[in-house]
């Protein structure tokens, strides 16, 4: 379990460096392999950096639907985490998408 973790974290990280377009399917992929780990603090802290990544990906790209349903996603697994960092960044992302 902790490689998959640690595969996920890798793609969360390059995907960072890339631009939006090229950064939704490195995003996806890491949300795939999290989906096959058993829910903890550490991977809904991932999944949550994940999904708000992505919206913020999917708004730059012009995909408002696509942006608003990964910010909610994102956003509800960043507050059951325990990971501060997350959570801080899914409420400055709350300002920016008016949620």
């Amino acid at each position: 379990m902790q490689h998959l973790l640690d595969q996920a974290a890798y793609l969360i990280r390059e995907a960072r460096d890339l631009g939006p377009a090229e950064m939704v399917p490195r995003l996806k992929e890491a949300l795939e392999i999290l989906e096959a780990v058993r829910p903890s603090s550490e991977r809904d802290g991932m999944m949550g950096l994940a999904y708000l990544r992505l919206a913020q990906a999917q708004k730059n790209l012009g995909q408002p639907r696509e942006a608003e349903r990964a910010f909610m996603l994102g956003y509800s697994y960043a507050r059951t985490s325990r990971e501060d960092r997350v959570r801080r960044f899914a409420e400055k992302l709350k300002e920016e998408f008016g949620a």
